[in-house]
């Protein structure tokens, strides 16, 4: 089976939200729609910079449900971006694996981000509540991400009929990945 020009993109739009943000009535206007899924999660992603290609991260993610080690690409901008995971099963934890691997591969520590996320899914878009943490920098947000679209175009339109549908202006996304929003002085 060979892929399609977007199998390996990740296309999404983040929202950062403040303490005004009304959760529980975002989170009622969601369901309003008809996600076919919804759950809480906590997830702990750990982020290694390759000294040899700056432009790109990899992510170890680990939640109750799924365990991966993802290479993303990073940049200024965060609409559309590379992202090819590689799913390494929920348990054990491979965490030991991944650092001794990452050593090898010349890449700099770890770097912890905790999420709490709340998930909507949709057959062509997953929208996500979460709140993250790096040390002592949190951030809130709401991401758009969508799902078997068939081109980019078809993808962001889907991005933006969901953002319409809960009021969310395309125009005051942040292109600012999560980990840049979060750990500091790693460029």
């Amino acid at each position: 089976m060979s892929a399609s020009s977007i199998d390996f993109l990740e296309i999404e739009h983040k929202f950062i939200v403040d303490a005004s943000f009304e959760l529980k009535e975002f989170a009622a206007t969601v369901m309003a729609l008809g996600p076919i899924k919804e759950k809480s999660l906590q997830v702990l992603d750990t982020y290694y910079l390759p000294h040899s290609n700056p432009d790109f991260i990899y992510r170890h993610r680990i939640d109750e449900e799924i365990q991966q080690l993802t290479i993303k690409s990073r940049g200024k901008e965060n609409e559309v971006r590379t992202e090819i995971n590689l799913e390494l099963g929920a348990n054990p934890s491979q965490e030991s694996a991944i650092m001794a691997w990452m050593k090898l591969v010349g890449t700099s520590g770890g770097y912890p981000i905790e999420k709490a996320i709340w998930v909507f899914e949709f057959p062509d878009c997953e929208i996500v509540h979460y709140e993250a943490r790096h040390g002592d920098k949190s951030v809130a947000c709401v991401e758009f991400e969508a799902i078997g679209a068939s081109s980019e175009e078809e993808a962001i339109a889907t991005l933006n009929r969901y953002e319409n549908q809960l009021g969310f202006d395309t125009k005051t996304r942040t292109r600012i990945n999560l980990f840049d929003l979060l750990v500091p002085q790693t460029s």
